[in-house]
This record gives C-alpha cells, sequence and structure tokens, in this order.
C-alpha cells in the first residue's frame, strides 16, 4: 500500500515536472537537447547499476540473510557498493571525454542544427556531461534500496522519487529560467536531486546495521557470483537501451519527435510503475525467500496474485488511456509553450503507447522472476528477440502507410511508438513460455477468468467514457476552451464515472482485488 501510494505521488510529481518543462519549453529544440542527454548517463545507470541490482545482488544478499550470516552479509554489501561506484565513475569519466564523438551518433538528426543561435549539438554534448554525475549518485542510492527492500522496509526507498522530482522542479522554477541555456540549470537540478535520492535513504539503511566499510573482496564467493549473474543481465538491459537508443535515433529526424516520445512515455509509464513496477518490488522479496525456503505452492500463489492484480489495474488504464488521450495530454501539458500543435501530435503516440500497457504493467514481474531463480540468460535471450522486433520496427513502421493516422497517410512518430509495443508484447509471449516451462502451471485458469471478466469490465468502461466525453462537452464550450473551467472538468468526470462503472462491474463479477479494495473502505470507514 505505502509502495502505491509513494509511486502515485512521485509519478504525479514526475507529471508536473514535466508540465513545468513543456510550459517552458514546449516540443522546441531545448525540450529536444534536454531529453537527449539523459540517454548515455541512463546507459551507465542501467547497464551497471540496476541490472546487478534485481538480478544479482538482492538474492544473493538475501540468502546470506535467511542464512543468518549478518557480518557476511555486510561486507557482500560494502564490496558491492564499491565496486559499483568504481564502474559509475570510469564510465562516466569515459563518456564525458568521448561525448562529442558519441552524441552525434545518438541525435544524428541534430547536425548542423542551429536554433536561435544554439548549436543543438554542442548544447547537448555538454548537458550530457552534466548529467554524467546523477548515476555516480543514484548508483549508490540503488544500493540503499536494495538492502532496504531485502529488509522490506519501503518507506525511505518510496520517499526518495518524491525528493528527487522535487528538487528537479525547484530547479525549472529558480535557476534554469534564470539561466541563458536553461537545460544547464535543469541537468544541475537532476544532479542535485540525485545526491538527495541517496542521502534521503541513508538514516534507514544505518538502522538496518549497515556500515560504509572500505571492502573490495572481490574473492568473495558472493561477489564473484553476482558479477557472473549480473553479465547476462546487463547485456539484456544493455539491448533493452539500445531500443532507446535506435527510438532516439529515428526520433531525432521528425520536429520535435523525442520531445513528444517523452512526454507521451511519461503519461504512459506512470500506470507501469505506480501498479507494475510497484507490485512486482514488493512482492519480490517474498518470490526470493519462497524459492530459497522451497515454498513452490506459495511461490505459485504469490506469483499468480500478482500477476492478476497487474492486469487488473492495467488493461483498465491501457482503455482508458486510448479513449481520453487528447484531453490528458491537454489537461497535463497544456500550458505556456505547449501549444495544440504539439498536443495532436502527443496525443496520438500516448495513443499507440497505450495499447501496450499490458505488457508493460507485466514485465518487471515475468522478468524478476526469472532473477529468482538466478535466471539471467533466459531474459538475455528474449531481450535479443524483442531487440531486433524493436529494431525493425522503428525503422519500417513510420513509413507504414495508414490514412487514418491523419499524418500525411504514414505512421510517422507513432510508428516508434508502435515498434514499442510490438517488442513489448514479443518480450511478454516469449516470458511466459519459458516461465511456465520453469515453473509448471502458475494457476493458469484463475488468471485466464480474470483476463476475460477484466477485458469485458474494460471495454464497458472504454464505450461509457467516450460518450461521457459527449456528455459533458458543452463545458469545454461554454468555458470558450479554458482548461479550469471546461476540460477540466470534462476529464475528471468522465474518469472518475468511468472508474466507479469499472468497479462495480468488477465487483459484481466477484473479482478478487474489487472485493480487497471494497472491505479496505468499509474498515477505514468504520475507524472513522
Amino acid at each position: 500500500m505505502i509502495l502505491g501510494l509513494t509511486s502515485l505521488l512521485s509519478n504525479i510529481l514526475g507529471l508536473y515536472r514535466e508540465r513545468i518543462i513543456a510550459s517552458m519549453f514546449g516540443t522546441n529544440h531545448f525540450a529536444e537537447i534536454y531529453m537527449a542527454s539523459f540517454r548515455l548517463p541512463d546507459l551507465i545507470f542501467n547497464i551497471l547499476i540496476y541490472g546487478a541490482l534485481s538480478a544479482a545482488f538482492i538474492p544473493i544478499f538475501i540468502e546470506r540473510l535467511v542464512e543468518e550470516k549478518k557480518e557476511s552479509a555486510w561486507k557482500l554489501a560494502n564490496s558491492f557498493l564499491n565496486l559499483m561506484l568504481l564502474a559509475s565513475i570510469v564510465a562516466a569519466i569515459a563518456i564525458a571525454i568521448f561525448a562529442p564523438f558519441l552524441v552525434p551518433l545518438l541525435v544524428p538528426g541534430f547536425k548542423g542544427k542551429i536554433v536561435s543561435g544554439i548549436n543543438m549539438m554542442d548544447i547537448t554534448v555538454n548537458t550530457t556531461r552534466i548529467l554524467l554525475l546523477s548515476p555516480i549518485f543514484m548508483c549508490i542510492s540503488a544500493v540503499f534500496s536494495g538492502i532496504l527492500n531485502s529488509f522490506k522496509k519501503f518507506v525511505a526507498y518510496s520517499v526518495a522519487p518524491l525528493i528527487y522530482n522535487v528538487t528537479i522542479i525547484l530547479s525549472a522554477v529558480f535557476l534554469a529560467e534564470n539561466m541563458a541555456i536553461p537545460v544547464y540549470g535543469l541537468a544541475i537540478g537532476v544532479v542535485v536531486g540525485a545526491f538527495f535520492h541517496a542521502l534521503i535513504q541513508l538514516p534507514a539503511v544505518k538502522d538496518t546495521g549497515f556500515s560504509f566499510q572500505r571492502v573490495f573482496d572481490f574473492k568473495d564467493s558472493g561477489i564473484r557470483k553476482i558479477v557472473k549473474l549480473m553479465m547476462p543481465r546487463s547485456i539484456t538491459i544493455g539491448i533493452t537501451q539500445i531500443n532507446l537508443l535506435v527510438a532516439t535515433i529515428m526520433a531525432s529526424y521528425f520536429a520535435g519527435g523525442i520531445a513528444i516520445l517523452n512526454y507521451a512515455n511519461s503519461i504512459q509509464g506512470l500506470p507501469t510503475i505506480v501498479f507494475g513496477v510497484a507490485i512486482a518490488t514488493a512482492v519480490f522479496p517474498f518470490l526470493s525467500e519462497s524459492i530459497t525456503e522451497k515454498r513452490y505452492d506459495d511461490f505459485r500463489a504469490a506469483f499468480s496474485l500478482s500477476f492478476r492484480r497487474i492486469l487488473y489495474f492495467m488493461i483498465p488504464a491501457s482503455i482508458g488511456l486510448i479513449v481520453l488521450r487528447a484531453q490528458i495530454v491537454r489537461l497535463i501539458f497544456g500550458i505556456g509553450n505547449f501549444s495544440w500543435e504539439s498536443t495532436g501530435p502527443t496525443a496520438y503516440v500516448l495513443g499507440v503507447f497505450a495499447l501496450g500497457l499490458a505488457a508493460q504493467g507485466l514485465l518487471p514481474l515475468l522478468t524478476r522472476t526469472f532473477y529468482v531463480f538466478q535466471d539471467t540468460k533466459t531474459p538475455l535471450k528474449i531481450a535479443i528477440v524483442s531487440m531486433i522486433v524493436n529494431a525493425l520496427g522503428v525503422i519500417a513502421l513510420p513509413y507504414i502507410y495508414l490514412p487514418i493516422t491523419g499524418h500525411e497517410g504514414k505512421l510517422g512518430i507513432g510508428g516508434v511508438a508502435l515498434a514499442f509495443v510490438l517488442a513489448g508484447y514479443a518480450n511478454m509471449m516469449l516470458s511466459l513460455y519459458y516461465l511456465h516451462k520453469k515453473v509448471g502451471n502458475f494457476y493458469n485458469r484463475e488468471i485466464i477468468v480474470d483476463f476475460i471478466k477484466v477485458v469485458f469490465a474494460a471495454s464497458i468502461m472504454g464505450v461509457a467514457a467516450h460518450y461521457l466525453l459527449y456528455l459533458f462537452d458543452p463545458l469545454v464550450q461554454a468555458s470558450g476552451g479554458k482548461i479550469a473551467k471546461g476540460l477540466f472538468p470534462q476529464t475528471v468526470l468522465s474518469i472518475l464515472i468511468s472508474i466507479f462503472i469499472y468497479f462495480a462491474l468488477t465487483l459484481m463479477m466477484k473479482i478478487r482485488e474489487s472485493q480487497e479494495i471494497l472491505a479496505k473502505v468499509k474498515r477505514v470507514l468504520a475507524k472513522s
């Protein structure tokens, strides 16, 4: 519950952060520079840190805690932290040195572009160099998060992203707008936010018994095992990052393409993080313990329940975003320099992204389940296939003729988003296939029955949402197009009534998640 609420709040802040940036830049050259500059720093964090943490460190750290070898566990944690810190510093320095050669490969569409006296390529190189400090601090924070997750202490871990987003928002308001090159101010805010992301978790980590030691014990069998396990996972993450790099390369050729993809992705990513990642993160330690202690029935039951919970939230979110895409984009980003010319393409791309929400929501759970078995090779094989699907799609789909898009008959930038969607479903289907071979039956009947019920209820909800927009359209007309008096009540009322319809239908069909929500509401009301 804490994870879900803080994830929701963090992502609301994240959207507000994007709203501030949208009001400053819209989809102009500064927006594209800022968003493109994240790609190489993110590459360091995701390959070196994120992959090693979930795939290797947490299961082995938990294994030592379960075996009551706390001193050994802390030594392992310190060795891992020092190793990752050293690797991230070396990688950041190397990329900073070679940035003038690497960045042009990433955004070839920026070559020779001078906008308002700004050389887009040069500013992107400089912004990238500033942002390279961020993964160093995030490395420390990620290890702290891994320790807290292992002890099932989620409060500080959940609050850290809130502090990160608030710091960037403050930098946008008070620093970026007062600088000649505003993206530099935003980049500084990101670095400071990453520092606080780590700092806020330090007291909670100390409470678990952790204390920093200058330990580099590479002879430790745990460290060797982590490195062995993380290699396939890091390659897998690297492949995912290649997908993003390929998308960025293609998007750089479309006017505002990188910014449009980023804005749409920030909205479609909200349900995935709030529900998919939060549920997978919360259940991961239990799944690891169940396998370690050979409680296989408990493992299957927990996996099945988490799978169904994710579908319960992600399917209606997908349909809702498709139906309400234009209203949601305008409501979130429609201020300042984010014009109607930016709204249309962003809403179009959001609708395409929304087609893949079910797969995106399930992937964190499916991938982590392989890591419970300390299997990092299978996700690597799956990632290679999905990378090929994505790369082929990014190259071909933007030029596919489809008159309904309204973009000169071609998919355009929406084709880049569709490639991402198809790659996600390829990843999901292959993951399910190999997990079924590994685990056997994980309550398949219950999953299928709940899936059918949820799709039915969400479809009815989607039809209702469509007509509710028409029902409340007079509010928009009467307001003269003003967001606060027209678009806001139209969108919010449509969403709230649609959610109520979905909840009522799933409650009537006796879906467990709805029954649990109702029971919690009754308990809260009874206490008050």
